[in-house]
């Protein structure tokens, strides 16, 4: 089968097919998100060697083919989401229902081989049947890019009536975190971002006001503070506005992953003022079927998470897109069963 392989380089080459072990189901993927994870596995090199050669992707859809013999899942022809990260259901952790801390996970295409092949075996609990009215590209998306934003809005932020939220990033993530907000409930979005089309995505998907980074912490003042700011840049510098954003009580989110430092502020704006700074990480099994069901029913509505389809032998292009920040903020998908010859 073709199968995208990160080795010394990235390749779309050969691969063994899987099979279905105890307990899984072979699953033929048909959309794949392209994630900054991604990126930073092919073009930073932060993919631990010794998980290489390793087929990437972990934000997908697809059609199961088979399960196995002895194992109860949905049956062949049926669309699925594929949680990325797999999880013992042993450890502590999984015990309490924190499955994203699993001990001894593996997360597609990181720890354990991918989605961007034409076949991938995972665990049927891993499977989310995907509803009716839910697109291809919208169930793969779903899987990261909205329900990681779900954990860190309504989970992580406890966002809900009422909220007063500022999202500082509306990429893929953020934009998923504004429409998530307002389904929530949150009387008050502000979308912060430097790039124009960035923010005009956000006040097309329920942001109330969408703002450079320099004139947020005055909109954000004229409503008092706000009680959840949501940070998915990944800079210290922009987790600092955030905490600076917040009013009494409130809670700053860090989703985003980056490499800097962060420096905290004095014990008396968080102790007196009772305010919180927590780290939010990929999403619950729970959340993707939430998700779902919010995109089915149509109370969510994300017009602009999702971007250009390609097909995989284009896959290399996509991710140079990626890097350069080319996807005006929505995700860039790989049509895994498309033949056709790259660019």
């Amino acid at each position: 089968m073709r199968a995208a392989v990160l080795d010394d380089g990235l390749r779309i080459m050969s691969w063994p097919e899987p099979e279905a072990g105890p307990g899984e189901a072979l699953i033929a993927p048909m959309k794949v998100g392209i994630c900054g994870s991604d990126v930073h596995f092919v073009l930073d090199g932060t993919a631990q060697p010794r998980f290489r050669p390793i087929v990437l992707g972990h934000e997908a859809m697809g059609v199961v083919v088979a399960v196995a013999a002895g194992t109860d899942g949905p049956p062949p022809g049926s669309r699925v989401s594929l949680i990325p990260l797999v999880s013992c259901y042993n450890c502590d952790q999984c015990r309490r229902g924190r499955t994203v801390l699993c001990r001894s996970s593996e997360c597609l295409g990181a720890e354990r081989n991918g989605a961007w092949a034409e076949l991938i075996s995972v665990p049927v609990r891993n499977l989310v049947p995907v509803p009716e009215g839910v697109s291809d590209e919208l169930a793969a998306v779903a899987t990261d890019s909205v329900a990681t934003a779900y954990h860190a809005v309504a989970r992580r932020g406890g966002v809900g009536p009422g909220s007063r939220v500022a999202v500082w990033g509306t990429g893929g993530l953020g934009l998923s975190a504004v429409g998530i907000a307002k389904t929530l409930g949150a009387t008050a979005v502000i979308a912060v971002d430097p790039r124009p089309q960035a923010r005009e995505w956000a006040l097309a998907t329920g942001a109330d006001q969408a703002v450079p980074p320099g004139d947020a912490l005055e909109a954000i003042s004229d409503l008092g503070g706000v009680d959840t700011a949501l940070e998915f840049v990944g800079r210290p510098d922009t987790l600092e506005l955030a905490v600076r954003s917040l009013d009494a009580g409130g809670v700053a989110v860090a989703v985003g992953i980056g490499s800097g430092n962060v420096q905290a502020r004095k014990l008396m704006t968080f102790v007196v003022r009772e305010r919180a700074v927590v780290g939010s990480y990929g999403n619950e099994p729970e959340e993707v079927r939430e998700v779902l069901d919010l995109l089915s029913s149509g109370r969510l509505v994300l017009p602009h998470v999702v971007g250009d389809v390609i097909p995989l032998a284009n896959v290399n292009a996509g991710l140079a897109r990626v890097a350069a920040g080319d996807t005006g903020g929505s995700r860039i998908l790989l049509d895994i069963q498309n033949e056709a010859e790259a660019e």
